[in-house]
């Protein structure tokens, strides 16, 4: 056959302007949601079984895999760590058999020939990848010829000239150039850069670990014929994990959007979990990148912010992220690790760390200092690991009674003096959004005070909590015209009202009754845009999945289950579906018009902190959560919405808990649930009409108005059913 050649500039996808409004538009023609194949059943993408809602729940495998099922069609990590291009993105130059490459292997039938400086091919791996590239070149190209590598994450920064920006500094980062050897290979972790690369790339090659990116160039920096006759990239992200497939958790329900959403949020904190000496180094350099910096000083992984970048452990992430790797990876050693990695920097006052080496700020964010105490505390609860809590918890109590240093006696406020945050503006003083952080860290500090016998600082911090609630309700934070609490009582702050302080003030608790948390709902939802959540505090055209992610916490928090679930499907679905985007993971920020909101390039397309709808949606939504804030014991607790079926199962200290839940109309309503010994305190069944519906336990009443078992109640819409022994135990709801 004769070659197929290409003159460019020529794409394989054509990206344009208007991002959000093709998204929109997108869905509104099947893009966004998806339609169960019958009432009550999850269908699969591509033709993937469906399972039959209210089945029972699949046994957990050995070895701590989750069963097999038709949510494995969507769980985005790869099932080796060698992986090659799925598709050709775009052309410049001369290329003959662009495509050879596509799908094959080394030993491919034909190459790919670039001709002449600037000739380029963009190979496409589908989604987000990270790691050591490796190229092999056939025997027929020409000799002392040199190629660059750019790499991107997101399509509208591909370029043939640079990557996307990643050190931090300059983001200078030019082509990555080396020479080629007829026959031979390149191999980034191995062989040293001609140009394009700082410093230590000559003595330490392995420095060019990209870690996360989608589209991979390669560009022909000389003038002759280059042969490429194999692209792959070795995945270095999760090096903890055998399989990376291999979750021990799963999650599936009849609206695929929501259950892609799920394991693209799982995906996204794998990409997050890295070897703890393949950080970002700091300070930049002036050219390039440097990943061979020592970010985690205790084991050898680290979750940090992002994968492309900051590649650090920041202790606001972990908000998040932890939640998402506990319901879906469960990889609770590397959170250890790094949150003995900020320990070990605490400063002698008590102050934790900003963010984690490389970077080291310490005693500038009193918001982080903060997310460190609550990640402690969520941690030890998660895994019971008493072992290191004990180790720990002096430095801890050292950091509550610095951070307690800051409340003003005159009011009961904190007053933040170290202002750094997520990059939200006006961080000062006494912003809700710190204040409910600081409520959040002394409930879960009383929590791990008792679970280490510790009764005099429970009582102590649990009290000064109530002491802080009561401060915020007095404290002039509420508009009741608004329905939303200002970010400050006065001033500057007073005319704003934040995304992430009213979230949080109704995801931890704050509001002072369940119709406040349900007008903060309606006025949250009443700003939203096309593309999600506004985020003011950022700016007045910002949506930020982090503070995103608490507002889809509230709204379930708030009772108004299919407000969250919509808004995990406009914001986590564009996202996922918009046109530049991984098709895979989450961003650190963007605008309403669907651009960065991170210096162009520089945002992280990749961001642990996004996630927050992967945790909602075990915990809230499936209903498998932890019963309160101290204590091994989980409940489940569905908050199904309009929604007609779920099931999963989440890895817990005690065993793994299985859930299985169907929606069936009039208010009938069927719950699996599958547990070991003491691994479930309640059952709770969602119940519209306590007097006209009956609850039956395994086949027996144990709730109708003449008739209601010992240790079953009825509150907030759900009927509970305590001392449910272990095994597999079926709960229904009909009417009389």
């Amino acid at each position: 056959m004769p070659h197929n050649e290409v003159q460019g500039p020529t794409r394989r996808v054509l990206v344009t302007t208007g991002l959000a409004a093709a998204f929109v538009a997108a869905t509104e023609v099947g893009g966004g949601r998806a339609v169960a194949a019958e009432p009550g059943a999850g269908a699969g993408p591509d033709g993937a079984p469906a399972v039959p809602a209210g089945a029972s729940v699949p046994a957990a495998r050995p070895g701590g895999k989750a069963p097999s099922g038709a949510w494995d069609a969507f769980n985005l990590s790869p099932a080796s760590r060698t992986v090659r291009p799925v598709a050709v993105y775009t052309l410049t130059g001369t290329v003959r058999d662009p495509e050879a490459l596509v799908g094959k292997g080394h030993g491919a039938a034909k190459a790919t020939r670039i001709t002449g400086k600037g000739s380029s091919v963009t190979f496409d791996f589908g989604k987000e990848v990270g790691g050591f590239v490796t190229l092999s070149f056939g025997r027929d190209g020409e000799t002392n010829q040199t190629i660059g590598l750019t790499y991107a994450e997101l399509s509208n920064f591909v370029s043939a000239s640079s990557s996307d920006g990643s050190n931090g500094g300059s983001n200078n980062e030019p082509a990555v150039q080396y020479a080629v050897t007829p026959g031979g290979r390149i191999s980034t972790d191995k062989d040293t850069p001609t140009a394009g690369a700082g410093p230590t790339a000559t003595a330490h090659p392995a420095s060019q670990l990209r870690g996360g990116f989608r589209y991979l160039t390669v560009v022909n920096e000389s003038g002759g014929a280059v042969d490429l006759t194999d692209v792959s990239v070795r995945i270095t992200f999760a090096p903890n994990a055998a399989d990376l497939s291999a979750y021990p958790n799963y999650f599936h329900c009849d609206d695929d959007l929501l259950t892609r959403v799920w394991y693209a949020g799982a995906y996204t904190v794998q990409t997050n979990i890295i070897a703890a000496d393949q950080g970002r180094v700091w300070g930049p350099p002036d050219l390039g990148w440097d990943n061979s910096a020592k970010v985690g000083e205790v084991g050898d992984t680290v979750l940090v912010d992002g994968a492309k970048r900051d590649r650090t452990v920041w202790p606001g992430d972990l908000g998040i992220s932890v939640l998402t790797d506990y319901v879906s990876l469960g990889d609770l050693v590397t959170v250890r690790n790094s949150l003995q990695t900020l320990y070990n920097h605490q400063a002698g006052n008590g102050a934790l760390p900003y963010a984690g080496p490389a970077v080291n700020f310490i005693g500038n964010s009193d918001a982080y200092h903060l997310w460190t105490l609550i990640g402690t505390a969520s941690y030890v609860q998660l895994s019971g690991d008493t072992a290191w809590a004990r180790t720990a918890y002096d430095g801890f109590k050292k950091a509550v009674a610095y951070i307690v240093g800051k409340i003003d006696a005159a009011d009961g406020l904190l007053s933040v003096t170290g202002s750094a945050d997520w990059a939200r503006g006006d961080s000062d003083g006494k912003n809700l959004e710190a204040n409910a952080i600081m409520y959040r860290a002394l409930v879960t500090a009383a929590g791990l005070a008792g679970t280490l016998d510790d009764d005099a600082s429970a009582d102590d911090w649990t009290a000064r909590a109530a002491k802080l609630k009561s401060a915020i309700e007095s404290g002039g934070y509420w508009d009741e015209a608004m329905g939303l609490y200002r970010d400050k009582p006065s001033g500057g702050g007073a005319s704003l009202y934040p995304q992430d302080g009213n979230a949080l003030a109704v995801w931890f608790g704050l509001t002072d009754s369940a119709d406040r948390a349900a007008a903060i709902s309606r006025a949250l939802a009443w700003r939203w845009t096309a593309v999600g959540a506004l985020t003011p505090e950022k700016t007045a055209s910002s949506v930020h999945p982090f503070p995103g992610g608490m507002e889809v916490h509230a709204h379930f928090a708030a009772g108004q289950d299919a407000t969250a679930l919509e808004l995990i499907r406009r914001e986590w679905g564009y996202m996922l579906n918009a046109p530049t985007g991984t098709a895979s993971t989450f961003w650190e920020g963007y605008r309403t018009d669907g651009t960065s909101d991170y210096s162009g390039s520089y945002m992280s397309a990749a961001h642990g902190w996004s996630t927050g709808p992967t945790s909602a949606l075990t915990y809230r939504f499936l209903g498998i959560a932890p019963s309160g804030d101290t204590g091994s014991g989980h409940r489940v607790e569905p908050h199904p919405g309009e929604q007609r079926f779920a099931q999963g199962q989440l890895t817990t200290a005690k065993g793994v808990i299985g859930a299985s839940w169907q929606q069936r109309g009039g208010g009938d309503f069927d719950l699996t649930v599958k547990a070991p010994s003491g691994a479930v305190d309640e059952i709770a069944v969602p119940v519209a009409d306590p007097h006209g519906q009956v609850v039956r336990l395994d086949g027996r009443v144990v709730w109708q108005r003449s008739a209601r078992r010992s240790g079953v109640t009825f509150s907030g819409g759900y009927v509970r059913i305590t001392g449910v022994q272990a095994g597999t135990r079926k709960v229904s709801v009909r009417r009389h």
